[in-house]
C-alpha cells in the first residue's frame, strides 16, 4: 500500500457531511483514529468499547467462508440501523484477539475498519435528513439472466450506496495514487485498476456504462467528494 492518507488526515472528517445537527460531540479525526487503533489491536472488548463515541457497535462474527482463504483473513464489512440511529462495523475472523497480523496486514485492517466507518457515517447522514416513509431510490439498470447479478446490480444502484462507495473509491485513489488528479484517475477507471472497491462495482456492470446509471452517478459523486476535500483542506486552521 502507498502512503496511506488516513495516516495524514488531519481534520474532523465530520466537517465534510451535511447532518443538520451533529449526532454526538467526539470527533472524528482519521490520522487519531489511526494511530489509536493500535492500542486495541487483539483487544475485541477495548476497540468495542473506543467506538461507542461514534454511536457505533463493533460485532465479532465467524469467517464469511470455512475456505482457508478467509479463514486466515480478518474481514470487515458494516451497516447502519435507522431504528437505533447506530452503526455496526462487522469484523469476521477465527480470533480477532489471537490473529497473527503482520503490519502490512495491520494497516490494511485499519485502513478497512476507518473506511468502513466512514461509509456508516455517510449512512447515519442520509437517514438523519430524510422524512420517514423513505422507500429507497435505484437508478435504472441493466437486468441479466443472472439472479444474483441482478440482485448484486441492485444494490449499486441504490442512490445511498453510490454516494457513500464513491467516498470509499476517492480514499483508495488518495492512498494508491496521491500523485495523480482525481479526474484522471476517474477517466481511466475502465483501463486501470487504481481503486479495488471501484473494480469490483465495475465488475458487476461488466465494465458497461450504457444503461448503468449507477457508474456515471458514481463518477460524479467521486469528484463531488473530492471538491469537499479541497474545501476543507484549505480552511484556515
Amino acid at each position: 500500500m502507498a502512503m496511506n492518507f488516513l495516516e495524514h488526515c488531519k481534520f474532523d472528517w465530520m466537517e465534510l457531511l451535511n447532518f443538520r445537527e451533529r449526532p454526538f460531540r467526539a470527533k472524528l479525526i482519521p490520522s487519531k483514529v489511526w494511530k489509536d487503533l493500535d492500542n486495541y489491536r487483539n483487544d475485541s472488548i477495548g476497540l468495542m468499547n473506543y467506538c461507542r463515541k461514534w454511536r457505533t457497535k463493533v460485532a465479532f462474527l465467524p469467517p464469511l467462508s470455512k475456505a482457508k482463504f478467509y479463514a486466515e483473513y480478518v474481514a470487515v464489512g458494516g451497516l447502519y440501523e435507522s431504528d437505533t440511529r447506530q452503526s455496526t462495523i462487522e469484523i469476521h475472523s477465527n480470533n480477532f484477539n489471537k490473529h497473527e497480523f503482520t503490519p502490512r496486514s495491520w494497516d490494511a485492517f485499519k485502513f478497512r475498519f476507518i473506511q468502513t466507518l466512514m461509509h456508516e457515517m455517510i449512512h447515519f447522514m442520509q437517514y438523519e435528513r430524510r422524512s420517514e416513509d423513505y422507500n429507497g431510490y435505484y437508478l435504472p439498470h441493466k437486468k441479466t439472466k443472472s439472479v444474483k447479478k441482478n440482485e448484486t446490480r441492485k444494490y449499486f444502484s441504490d442512490y445511498d450506496e453510490i454516494q457513500a462507495y464513491a467516498h470509499c473509491i476517492l480514499i483508495e485513489y488518495y492512498t494508491n495514487r496521491p500523485n495523480i488528479p482525481v479526474g484522471e484517475l476517474v477517466a481511466r477507471c475502465k483501463t486501470k485498476r487504481d481503486s479495488r472497491t471501484f473494480g469490483m462495482i465495475l465488475k458487476a456492470f461488466n465494465y458497461n456504462f450504457r444503461g448503468n446509471e449507477a457508474l456515471p452517478k458514481l463518477t460524479q459523486h467521486i469528484l463531488k467528494w473530492d471538491r469537499k476535500y479541497h474545501r476543507v483542506a484549505k480552511r484556515p486552521k
